[in-house]
């Protein structure tokens, strides 16, 4: 079954207001949605990036150049990953139609390479 790449974008502070308890309801109705997936028997993997942590790569030439990153001008972020299985992309958009990022950003999804 063709998989899928979910990527969840967000724009830097998204978060940053809300209260610890606010948090908490948000991260608790993102757990029950990949619960939700993982039970459907549609996700294959997920996972939450450490926030504020990385690195950016370039090319220069023959020279890497690598930098810390994302940085707080960063317009967008990443912030983590889910691998779903489906039919079409139809069907994933029907999976993420209540994700509850969407209140907050937006979702990407690009299909995977067997």
């Amino acid at each position: 079954m063709p998989r899928y790449l979910i990527l969840p974008y967000e724009q830097p502070g998204d978060f940053a207001d809300l209260s610890p308890a606010e948090m908490q309801r948000i991260v608790e109705r993102y757990v029950a949605w990949t619960d939700r997936l993982r039970a459907g028997g549609q996700l294959e993997r997920s996972a939450k990036l450490k926030d504020g942590e990385g690195r950016i790569l370039r090319g220069a030439g023959k020279k890497l150049k690598v930098t810390d990153g994302p940085y707080a001008e960063t317009k967008e972020i990443v912030g983590g990953f889910w691998v779903v299985e489906a039919a079409t992309y139809d069907e994933v958009i029907r999976l993420c139609a209540d994700c509850p990022h969407l209140e907050f950003g937006t979702l990407s999804i690009r299909a995977l390479e067997s």
